[in-house]
């Protein structure tokens, strides 16, 4: 599972940021469609990346390295002219980040708690 997990981190990787630096990247046809295709983004890759290093916690490591990765694509997105960084975005990936950090917190408070009543 951890190699499949790696490789497909790895393609999704590759694809959001060719998507994050070509003229017209995916759309879709709703209101606010950039920042529901950056939570997406980023919270599959939290998931990605969590599954990818099982032996780690998703902790502030994994946190940081995805706001950096954030912070690259913003960065790079500043150049090209057809382009633009902006705060917000970065601030939904955070938010995307932040709904998968507490859905695995609450997912293992589940299974503790579906554990303990098995007892």
């Amino acid at each position: 599972m951890t190699i499949s997990s790696r490789l497909l981190l790895v393609v999704t990787l590759c694809f959001i940021s060719w998507q994050a630096t070509i003229r017209n990247g995916i759309s879709v046809p709703v209101a606010n469609s950039d920042k529901i295709l950056h939570f997406l983004a980023f919270y599959t890759l939290a998931f990605l990346l969590d599954f990818s290093f099982p032996k780690s916690r998703f902790g502030v490591l994994k946190i940081i390295v995805l706001i950096g990765y954030g912070i690259l694509i913003e960065y790079v997105q500043s150049f090209p002219p057809y382009r633009s960084a902006e705060v917000v975005d970065l601030l939904t990936d955070v938010v995307g980040i932040t709904v998968y950090a507490v859905t695995i917190f609450l997912l293992r408070r589940l299974f503790a708690y579906q554990h303990y009543r098995q007892m």
